[in-house]
């Protein structure tokens, strides 16, 4: 039921809400589509890491992992990968639906697009499973985790444009990975730039992987 909301109701149901309020069909649908790809990264990563393996610890799923000659690497990376399978029908069924609904035209840098995508995804699933290694339980976990989410919403790009932040908030969202995700996105969808051009947010997501795994 969590993946399903998070993964395919909740991503779906902005979309068509914010392509009715910015009208997608009279050219906001690029807009909408990125604005909607964040939330929907935040979700799968943030909600589906960090709820789901305290829900697994708690059933003790994860302890018959303690008898098998495997690190924790492994388990973490099954993690963020199974995140990435799980978004990917909603990436593509998002792109599909703006194209034939609202009429907007396949981006032009659909790889860059992808791998922003990817990288996202797999960035904000390694905090979300910092967030199930500190916890004590799902409830806890998911107190935290909104503590997390709503920061990244709002000070992102994605709902609030940047423009009206003061400078000192402005500067506070450049330590958030979903404000990375959202310049990458916004870049390849809005401005047709490629993988190179957005170098700087792929590195940020990189290095959020890498640290949160690390941690």
């Amino acid at each position: 039921k969590v993946v399903l909301f998070f993964n395919y109701i909740l991503p779906l149901g902005f979309l068509f809400i914010f392509g009715q309020l910015m009208g997608a069909r009279s050219g906001g649908a690029t807009q909408v589509v990125t604005m909607v790809l964040v939330i929907g990264i935040l979700g799968n990563g943030l909600f589906g890491a960090g709820i789901r393996a305290v829900v697994e610890r708690e059933t003790n799923v994860l302890r018959r992992y303690k008898v098998a000659p495997i690190t924790p690497l492994p388990i973490l990376t099954a993690s963020m990968v199974s995140g990435w399978v799980l978004y990917l029908p909603t990436f593509v069924l998002i792109l599909l639906l703006t194209h034939f609904l609202y009429g907007m035209p396949v981006p032009a840098s659909l790889f860059a697009l992808c791998v922003l995508v990817s990288l996202g995804n797999i960035a904000l699933r390694s905090i979300g499973l910092i967030v199930a290694a500190v916890v004590n339980s799902a409830a806890e976990s998911n107190i935290i985790v909104q503590l997390l989410y709503m920061p990244m919403l709002f000070l992102s790009g994605a709902t609030i444009p940047m423009s009206v932040f003061p400078l000192w908030l402005k500067k506070v969202a450049q330590f958030l990975p979903a404000t990375y995700v959202y310049s990458g996105l916004q870049g390849t969808m809005l401005r047709n730039e490629s993988l190179p051009q957005n170098a700087v947010a792929a590195l940020a997501l990189l290095a959020v992987t890498a640290v949160g795994t690390f941690v």
